[in-house]
């Protein structure tokens, strides 16, 4: 049966306490100890550098450092390895007081034999790696909690905002009710709370993504980049049929894939939407130019969507894609949609950014331009 290994930094500068440690540790049953000595702080601080180690074991009064300047440097510069101090009984009171440092243990000289020091290194090691544990799970639970106020906190603020327009379009509906004249107008609030219902809706679709995208593994595939252009283009044909669209999709060639997931056709009907949404022109354009792109050894599939909206400032570039921010940047916005495309994309390992439709003027449209890798296929 093959024993457990250990690595131990032990840092004394006593030749005859250095040899004892070695002696009581090298006819372990349980685990073999391998032990590299350095008789001071600056020689084993360098040689962590170089190896690792599971444990250190360090005198408290060493040649070039001494009693708390030796605890203060190694909590300062050692954070991943636990630490048992070895003090001789005169300063038992400052290894305890080390303890407050983060030190994990300390052992009196004269007092230690082979079974107290074996164990006082396997619990320590083990002890260490339950708080980082506990730790780390400290970290995510926090995290959660924040993500979950966070979804709280925009959801409540954009459902608010949905029921508000909803209710403003049920008053003047009741108020138009007394006049026969107004079927036409009704007709009009009617539209109107349909569509804040399908605002709120999206909303919550959106909501529900982002969150599958933060707790979920994400399985990817080659898909086919003009299939789910043609696709997302006629959902946006068919919802906007009141509004001019010319579409164009400029592409070498239509069999151009990438390695991602049907969550891409979400990314593109996100940008459509938001070419016409943002549009103040009797005439939308929206041209799709997919070609093959590579950067840094990476091949990609490049997609550039280009409108002639109102555009995107400078400044603005880059939060538009942070949740919350969309809702500043874009009037009528619901703060979700791009900050779930940037998500998407990420978890594909691709890229995604914002240009000028004609370079120096933003006023002129955008280029949202995204780097999916290509599936190779």
């Amino acid at each position: 049966m093959n024993k457990e290994v250990i690595q131990i930094l032990l840092i004394e500068d006593n030749p005859g306490d250095a040899r004892l440690i070695q002696e009581f540790l090298k006819d372990s049953k349980k685990v073999d100890f391998i032990i590299k000595n350095h008789e001071t702080l600056s020689e084993g601080l360098e040689e962590l550098l170089n190896n690792k180690f599971d444990i250190i074991l360090l005198d408290l009064n060493l040649p070039d450092s001494s009693g708390y300047d030796t605890v203060k440097i190694i909590y300062e510069k050692i954070k991943f390895i636990p630490i048992i101090i070895l003090t001789g009984r005169d300063d038992e009171e400052l290894a305890l007081n080390s303890l407050k440092f983060g030190i994990q243990d300390y052992l009196i000289k004269g007092k230690i034999d082979p079974i107290l020091l074996e164990r006082s290194i396997l619990y320590t090691i083990e002890r260490y790696h339950y708080i980082e544990a506990f730790k780390l799970s400290e970290e995510k639970i926090r995290g959660e909690l924040n993500r979950t106020n966070f979804y709280k906190d925009l959801f409540i603020h954009d459902i608010n905002d949905i029921f508000q327009g909803i209710m403003s379009a049920t008053q003047i509906y009741n108020m138009q009710l007394k006049n026969p004249e107004t079927s036409n107008y009704i007709i009009d609030i009617n539209e109107i709370i349909e569509n804040q219902i399908k605002r709120g809706a999206k909303l919550i679709s959106n909501v529900r993504k982002l969150s599958q995208l933060e707790e979920t593994e994400i399985v990817l595939k080659p898909v086919l980049v003009y299939n789910f252009v043609l696709r997302s283009i006629k959902t946006l044909l068919d919802t906007h049929k009141n509004q001019i669209i010319n579409s164009q999709v400029i592409s070498p060639h239509n069999n151009l894939s990438v390695l991602a997931n049907d969550d891409l056709e979400e990314v593109f009907d996100n940008i459509l939407i938001n070419a016409v949404r943002h549009n103040e022109n009797p005439i939308i354009e929206i041209i799709i130019k997919i070609s093959r792109s590579t950067l840094d050894k990476i091949n990609y599939i490049k997609i550039e969507f280009i409108d002639n909206g109102i555009g995107i400032e400078d400044s603005r570039k880059e939060s538009i894609f942070l949740r919350g921010t969309t809702k500043d940047t874009y009037k009528g916005g619901l703060g979700l949609g791009l900050s779930l495309v940037s998500k998407i994309i990420e978890s594909y390992k691709g890229r995604i950014w914002v240009e000028d439709r004609i370079e120096g003027d933003y006023s002129q449209g955008s280029n949202f331009v995204m780097l999916i890798p290509a599936s190779g296929e």
